[in-house]
């Protein structure tokens, strides 16, 4: 099924968003109200990009309701489902062997319903909603990496958590 936005480009696999100057301040006035949470790698830096991937979300599932400012479990109502997002911030254009991330702890018990995951351009002019997966295939699917690892790649992960190839997750097209 297409969704029609305005601020998206539905022609590849992924929804390309293009943020608007409101949406960045709303982004930036969301992260200030945050804070620096605690143990964050990137002492708060990264704040943005989360924010503004949870625009983005927001914005590609119609009429999702915004309630990140009120709960921790999960970022958006959407059709009575809890649905958290996850943004990494990005230089380029994300390829479909990247990967999605969750961080958490090994004992991690998520309480949300789905995850969508996003790539945030440092810039913060293009957001790539990547796909998204129901809670329990995420669990199921992805790989627990602790943190330091390093993979074939010579990639080291910073933090422990879950990871999944973005070509395993559900296009952002399939409806939730």
């Amino acid at each position: 099924m297409r969704r029609k936005h305005k601020q998206f480009d539905l022609s590849s696999d992924f929804a390309v968003f293009h943020p608007t100057g409101d949406d960045l301040a709303l982004a930036l006035n969301r992260s200030i109200a945050m804070g620096v949470l605690p143990h964050s790698v990137t002492k708060g830096l990264g704040r943005m990009t989360g924010c503004l991937g949870e625009i983005a979300v927001q914005k590609f599932l119609s009429r999702s309701r915004y309630v990140g400012d009120e709960v921790f479990t999960h970022d958006l109502i959407f059709k009575k489902k809890r649905v958290e997002v996850k943004s990494k911030t990005c230089s380029s254009e994300p390829k479909m062997h990247y990967t999605a991330s969750v961080n958490a702890g090994k004992k991690f018990r998520p309480n949300n319903d789905a995850y969508y995951f996003t790539r945030v351009r440092k810039d913060l002019m293009c957001v790539w909603v990547v796909g998204w997966l129901p809670t329990t295939q995420l669990l199921k699917k992805a790989t627990y990496r602790e943190r330091g690892y390093k993979d074939s790649d010579g990639f080291l992960y910073r933090m422990s958590g879950l990871h999944i190839p973005i070509d395993k997750l559900n296009r952002p097209s399939q409806s939730i």
